[in-house]
């Protein structure tokens, strides 16, 4: 028992020390030229800055007939993605297409818009497919992969350790979900490429795809899932010893291969969550794994079944706090308030599995408070009574699943929060025009960028600019800032939007010492 449980040490030591994520998921959270912004000459590079480091999938510069060209010369610094257009830039609108995957290893996109020498019409539409086939592949996958990790490797565990009765069928039932998982593991890399690409399901076979989806950490969360089932198919035919070594390998992998990629692994602190992943997820295959071979037990001798039940009695009870402790701390990461349990897809979606969660644990202290004391007893009714109730938390088990896997497509709230696109308006009066952009759109500090123009799109130079933000709405008085130059008809200035609504945005522009245009837009704070 001594090497086995130095070994589980060192590697959630190993966890615990992965590189560190900023956010849970990848989003643009500045850009050069701004969304929206009006340029007099076309720029030699632009900049997408996010607010993690991202590998770049595909990049397209859009222009105002709808064409486009993919940028294949791009430069990485930190997190910031710096391209070099294929070609000069006319005049018109241009719209940048971006397609990336965050340390969480799921694949983002979004677009920018800016404008060179004039401002004629509309941006061109970029269209994005969301395919539900794609989608519903992906989550199949998924509950395919965790069935195979939690109730074969889960259950080869338990086996080995919990010296339960090796019945054939538990044989086949675990080789059976671990070779069905090992099947969807390989596809899930295809599919993984397919969503990174934003390509249909036919360009399944192309060997870019593929090479895609083995990219960042949810090539390595594959590598070590296939590794962790592997262990696991081969350990239903080896001895008692290596059994456990192989099975115990296995549990240890599930932990590492969630803990790898996704929104909470990768969610910061990652100390500290990844660790938390870690635990869950070994936590959870235990107690999953375990339902199996405890209903196959129900049919042996009296003594063995209460052997296997006293056993299993003295470890359930860390394996589950573990669970809900884990579990707690990994909500608590990802939601910033209590409301947001009900006002987000990804808040919903752990709402319903806490629902299924309670009732799997009141299922689970009806077996251990009321039936297996019956069933020490010798009652032969007890344990056909258990046989149902473990069929129950199978099913409960399954739906817990599905919906966990409905995560892949719901980022949780504190990744929203820096997702929030900025705010652009133009503000148009007789003697001067200007295109304001408030980044981010949401409430807290923010970047006000201003363009300034006379009516016929030539750069109007101003000797200051004062911006003034009020709320009457929200009881909140006018401030006031200066903007700096940045050249070029140009100024920035950095203020505050403590609440979100609609806010009132004034310009003052000093074109001499005797006169100054004033200006006023509605903006709003999300």
């Amino acid at each position: 028992m001594r090497r086995p449980a130095q070994a589980m040490w060192w590697w959630l030591l190993v966890t615990a020390l992965l590189p560190s994520a900023a956010w849970a998921h990848a989003s643009l959270i500045a850009s050069d030229p701004a969304n929206g912004v009006l340029l007099a000459h076309a720029p030699a590079t632009l900049t997408l800055t996010f607010n993690e480091p991202v590998e770049p999938l595909t990049i397209r510069i859009v222009d105002r007939s709808g064409a486009g060209e993919s940028v294949t010369r791009i430069r990485r610094d930190g997190a910031q993605l710096i391209l070099t257009p294929p070609a000069i830039l006319g005049d018109g609108a241009h719209v940048i297409s971006w397609r990336v995957v965050s340390a969480d290893g799921h694949p983002v996109g979004g677009s920018t818009t800016f404008w060179v020498g004039r401002r004629d019409g509309d941006a061109p539409q970029v269209v994005r497919s969301d395919d539900m086939l794609l989608r519903g592949a992906i989550w199949l996958s998924r509950l395919a992969i965790y069935l195979g990790l939690f109730v074969g490797a889960g259950g080869a565990f338990f086996v080995a350790w919990m010296r339960a009765p090796f019945a054939p069928a538990m044989r086949v039932i675990g080789s059976s979900v671990e070779l069905v998982a090992l099947a969807a593991l390989a596809l899930s890399v295809g599919l993984q490429g397919l969503d990174a690409l934003a390509l249909p399901p036919s360009s399944l076979p192309d060997p870019d795809v593929w090479a895609v989806g083995a990219r960042g950490s949810f090539g390595l969360s594959v590598a070590i899932a296939a590794a962790a089932l592997l262990l696991a198919l081969l350990s239903h035919r080896a001895g008692a010893t290596r059994a456990r070594v192989m099975s115990l390998s296995a549990l240890i992998g599930v932990g590492l291969a969630l803990a790898a990629t996704g929104h909470a692994a990768t969610a910061s602190p990652r100390w500290l969550t990844a660790p938390a992943v870690f635990v869950h997820g070994t936590a959870l295959a235990f107690w999953v794994g375990s339902l199996v071979p405890l209903a196959l037990a129900m049919r042996g001798p009296r003594q063995t079944v209460i052997d296997v039940l006293t056993r299993f009695s003295r470890v359930i009870p860390f394996a589950v706090a573990a669970l809900l402790a884990s579990g707690l701390l990994l909500a608590i990461v990802q939601l910033e308030r209590l409301d947001e349990l009900w006002t987000t897809s990804y808040g919903r979606v752990l709402a319903i599995k806490l629902v299924l969660v309670a009732l799997l644990l009141a299922i689970a202290l009806w077996n251990r408070l009321y039936l297996s004391p019956r069933i020490g007893k010798g009652r032969v009714k007890s344990r056909r009574h258990m046989r149902r109730t473990i069929i129950a938390e199978l099913v409960l088990v399954a739906g817990i699943l599905g919906i966990v896997g409905l995560w892949r497509f719901t980022p949780p709230p504190r990744a929203l929060i820096v997702a929030t696109e900025p705010f652009f308006t133009h503000l148009h009066t007789g003697q001067m025009m200007a295109d304001i952009t408030v980044s981010p759109g949401r409430a807290g500090p923010i970047s006000i960028e201003i363009q300034l123009r006379t009516p016929d799109e030539e750069v109007l130079a101003a000797k200051g600019v004062s911006v003034t933000l009020s709320s009457p709405d929200n009881g909140i008085e006018p401030s006031t800032a200066e903007a700096q130059s940045l050249g070029e008809g140009q100024w920035r200035v950095s203020m505050a939007a403590p609440v979100a609504g609609r806010w009132t945005l004034a310009l003052d522009i000093l074109i001499s010492d005797f006169a100054q245009l004033h200006g006023e837009a509605p903006i709003l704070i999300n």
